[in-house]
């Protein structure tokens, strides 16, 4: 696209494309002639502007209005166009300071990401949670509790934590439990979460000669704990802070928006491709392909733990969303997010 725009048309576009963000407004073309363009007349301007909106940059929602982006426009400028505006030492320090915290549970983490996300950006923040795929399993512990119960621990090698109750029909030791962890945690070390609980089913169907009760127990206990460590998840915070955005203050505008956030099977499918890269990535408007989202962008960014993609994070505001201010916000979290499970 950019092959067909001149330099001159670019120009005007950006400084369309800003003045829409910061406003929220249509822009007509005796406002940037005014404000930006210096020498250029609003005669050029017009005729620069009737370009844009034969190549479907720029359209016009009313008659009388000025010009708005279009998705193509929008996407154009966020390829071509964009300026990343470096963060302050100060705001780099209190993203850190947000995402470390003194609660060091993987879930807890995420959590406190997603809020930090919301409230530095002003829009919402959302973080995918690790699936089944991705968590790589580190130990596993059985407690005894009283009237024949179990307390089932798994812990991933992300620093995850999930505790789960069993009900059993005998009574164990404290050395038989052991044992039970210790074949476990031999069998599945350095497997992913899927990887082990198929293990343990085939283990369990084989109906080997040579297991004895107790080995045949540690298949069905880990069975039972392992199968209810959840898969991927999307956690979002800061919702409200759209209501103070022109384009979501009436309600039905609103409602729309929360209707396409909750439906969080297809924006965890859209977040999943961001992992396909090493960086950021920006949807807008319809680039996203889900219904009620050709209103919305979205900047997301994948985060790591031992060189390897466990998920993904970002914000989610309107289509015209600061992405200058918004996309190294979301770049620099990823990597505190990153050393933070590293630690």
């Amino acid at each position: 696209m950019t092959n067909r725009v001149s330099a001159r048309h670019l120009e005007i576009l950006n400084i369309l494309i800003s003045d829409y963000i910061a406003s929220a407004q249509p822009v007509g073309s005796r406002t940037i002639a005014q404000k930006h363009a210096g020498s250029l007349s609003s005669a050029t301007v017009r005729n620069v502007m009737a370009d844009l909106t034969e190549m479907g940059l720029v359209g016009q929602p009313h008659v009388s209005a000025g010009r708005v982006p279009t998705d193509a426009g929008m996407r154009l400028y966020v390829d071509s166009l964009l300026k990343r505006r470096e963060l302050s030492e100060g705001e780099m320090e209190a993203i850190r300071i947000r995402c470390e915290g003194d609660e060091r549970r993987v879930g807890s983490v995420l959590r406190r990401t997603s809020k930090m996300l919301a409230a530095v950006s002003r829009y919402a923040g959302l973080v995918v949670t690790p699936d089944a795929g991705r968590v790589v399993f580190k130990q596993i512990e059985f407690v005894p509790l009283s009237g024949r119960r179990l307390l089932g621990i798994f812990v991933s090698q992300d620093g995850m934590v999930e505790n789960r109750l069993i009900e059993v029909s005998e009574d164990y030791t404290y050395p038989e439990l052991e044992r039970i962890a210790n074949y476990c945690n031999q069998a599945f070390m350095g497997l992913t979460l899927e990887e082990a609980v198929e293990k343990a089913e085939r283990e369990l169907a084989a109906e080997r000669a040579d297991y004895d009760s107790l080995l045949k127990q540690a298949m069905s206990l880990s069975r039972e704990v392992l199968g209810v460590v959840p898969g991927a998840e999307l956690v979002v915070e800061g919702e409200l802070h759209l209501l103070s955005e022109p384009e979501f203050a009436e309600a039905e505008a609103f409602r729309r928006v929360i209707d396409a956030i909750e439906e969080k099977r297809s924006l965890l499918h859209l977040l999943e491709r961001c992992r396909e890269g090493s960086g950021v990535s920006i949807f807008v408007g319809s680039d996203a392909g889900l219904q009620n989202m050709d209103s919305l962008g979205i900047v997301s960014a994948p985060y790591f733990k031992d060189g390897r993609v466990i998920g993904a994070l970002g914000v989610i505001g309107p289509m015209r969303m600061d992405y200058s201010r918004v996309v190294p916000i979301v770049d620099f979290t990823a990597k505190v997010l990153s050393d933070t499970l590293a630690s």
